[in-house]
């Protein structure tokens, strides 16, 4: 999958995802959306996930990319969590948008022989599979 196609993918999921910021108050956005989480920690979780992957991204562009042990993703969420949930929406969304962009520029900042399975799966899996993954729960809260 070409970069041109990843950046398609991304910008179809990320629209009604964005769709959903505009209007959003503090009030709706701590409306529970899972037994632990607000809508607002739930968008934080997207967030702090975007900006993992640029950072992954940068460092397979730098070539310091040592890899990823997965089954720690509980963890790091409970990490993701605790970090951001006392922050204002009005920072969460600003996060959300600062780190699609970083997470956007990281993949285009890639060079083509860089692009294996492994960086498309940190930005596939990081954005568009990972918006189109929260959409629904996050649009049967809001209404």
């Amino acid at each position: 999958m070409s970069k041109d196609e990843l950046f398609r993918l991304e910008q179809a999921a990320w629209a009604p995802l964005h769709d959903l910021l505009h209007g959003l108050n503090p009030e709706a956005a701590d409306r529970p959306y899972t037994d632990l989480w607000t809508v607002k920690d739930g968008l934080a979780h997207i967030a702090c996930w975007q900006a993992e992957a640029a950072q992954m991204l940068l460092q397979m562009r730098e070539g310091t990319y040592e890899g990823w042990e997965d089954g720690h993703e509980e963890e790091i969420n409970a990490r993701f969590h605790e970090a951001t949930r006392e922050l204002p929406l009005d920072e969460v969304i600003a996060s959300l948008h600062a780190s699609r962009s970083r997470m956007l520029e990281e993949l285009d900042r890639l060079p083509d022989d860089l692009l294996d399975d492994e960086a498309r799966s940190w930005f596939v899996e990081s954005g568009h599979e990972h918006y189109e993954e929260h959409l629904e729960g996050l649009r049967a809260v809001l209404g």
